[in-house]
């Protein structure tokens, strides 16, 4: 409580962070930038003390409930719009400070962040914040001094000297916390799990396997390649067909693409609706459809069906027509007012494999100037699509990994292949020459064209 004259602490604060953001730090000097970073993420180890404070008198004083709220953790959530997890950490923060007062004045001094907390906090869950207080000093410290890493293993050899003995390693129990979930948001996939010992060294050992180091033309991030070499692993156990069926039939993906779709490859025609001359509404014969569409009415052209990816959903048309380029179709006509398939034509498969082992005699693995990848980690790509008329013939079609295949229809990459020589090469989107390559095929078990053994 301020007393007569002095300012409020909360409105200075305020006025020096509205002070802060009003300051473009792009004007800044680089001495600057980097005398004031520190300050900064001191005064952020200051606010996380000072709202842990603050939250354990909310919690003490029980002011939760009288808002209507169940809990402390429920009334952070509702008013700091966070995470049941990121009020579980202030409020573990809030309990902790006051029984370790030298670790609450190092926070407060903005020498220690919440990652240290976090560790010591969990020391306190084992043991009991009574069997910590004597090394309250020490952690304080260390903790001023060094990284999070440094305080857990204090934490560590002090469990060690408290509990000798501890709980005796259950693997049972930690195997029954694995866990895998797979979410879509928005137009991407998102995994989120849990491995036991031996499953995460198996999938580290066959993601290793597939990422190999990277080349120097791999702009990919680790975690760019970790995500491919893990849709390669897929792919390879889909393609291989050992898995087992499901429902008589071997796993595959399932894709549902209309035929405009698939044909449409251009981009579409920018469209401006006017107020005169709309385009005649849809009209339907069967009562249970509307008669009217209501946008097409207004005079906004139809777009054309997304198409569909067994457990994704939408994808984009791009994609659809990648994975089109070589898989099994077949045509399947529904009915437009129930939906019941009124024909369902026979598979085709788009490469046959005869074709794939010429391909494989010819390029050896990805035909992009440059790519290594192995024949196992590529796709066949029609030039001319085989929806629009292109041949499925050796002549018409490329290996290429699906990180390049991906190039070339969602990235509009060129790719031309000379017939005469077998080479190819690649034109980025902006119509330059991509400066590698060209890419030669293979002649013979160990030689490509131009080798120097072929020109003898």
């Amino acid at each position: 409580m301020c007393t007569t004259g002095e300012a409020d602490p909360l409105q200075l604060l305020r006025a020096g962070l509205a002070g802060l953001v009003d300051t473009d730090p792009r004007d800044l000097t680089d001495t600057a930038v980097l005398t004031e970073l520190p300050v900064l993420l001191a005064a952020a180890n200051q606010i996380t003390a000072v709202l842990a404070a603050r939250v354990g008198t909310l919690d003490t004083r029980d002011l939760a409930p009288a808002g209507g709220y169940r809990s402390t953790r429920a009334w952070l959530c509702a008013h700091g719009r966070m995470t049941q997890a990121a009020a579980s950490g202030h409020l573990s923060r809030a309990r902790l400070l006051p029984e370790l007062p030298a670790l609450a004045g190092a926070a407060e001094s903005g020498a220690v962040s919440a990652e240290h907390l976090a560790r010591v906090a969990a020391l306190t869950d084992k043991v009991g914040v009574a069997a910590v207080k004597p090394f309250d000093t020490i952690l304080a410290d260390l903790a001023s001094l060094t990284r999070p890493g440094e305080v857990d293993k204090a934490c560590q050899r002090i469990l060690a000297h408290l509990d000798p003995d501890g709980a005796p390693p259950d693997p049972q129990a930690d195997f029954a916390k694995r866990d895998l979930t797979l979410s879509r948001h928005g137009a991407m996939l998102h995994l989120r799990g849990r491995l036991d010992p031996e499953a995460g060294a198996a999938l580290h050992t066959a993601l290793d396997a597939l990422m190999k180091p990277p080349t120097g033309e791999d702009e990919r991030t680790p975690g760019q390649r970790r995500a491919d070499a893990l849709t390669e692993l897929a792919r390879q156990a889909l393609s291989q067909g050992q898995l087992p069926t499901i429902g008589g039939v071997r796993p595959h993906l399932g894709l549902l693409i209309t035929p405009t779709t698939l044909l449409d490859t251009a981009e579409q025609p920018t469209t401006t609706a006017t107020a005169t001359a709309p385009a005649q509404p849809h009209q339907s014969s069967d009562p249970g459809c509307p008669a009217t569409d209501p946008l097409t009415a207004a005079g906004i052209p139809a777009q054309p069906e997304p198409p569909w990816l067994s457990w994704i959903g939408e994808i984009p048309p791009e994609l659809a027509q990648r994975i089109s380029c070589d898989c099994e179709v077949w045509r399947a006509v529904l009915d437009p007012a129930t939906g019941l398939p009124l024909e369902v034509g026979r598979t085709h498969r788009i490469v046959p494999p005869w074709i794939r082992k010429a391909l494989h005699a010819r390029d050896r693995g990805c035909r992009w100037p440059g790519c290594d990848a192995p024949t196992a980690w590529t796709d066949a790509h029609h030039l001319i699509a085989w929806y629009l008329g292109g041949p499925t013939d050796i002549d018409n079609l490329l290996l290429l990994c699906r990180w390049h295949h991906a190039r070339v229809h969602e990235g509009h990459w060129r790719i031309i292949l000379d017939h005469k020589t077998g080479e190819v090469r690649v034109i980025k989107p902006d119509g330059q020459l991509f400066e590698v390559g060209p890419s030669r095929p293979w002649t013979g078990p160990n030689t490509q064209r131009g080798d120097p053994e072929r020109d003898r």
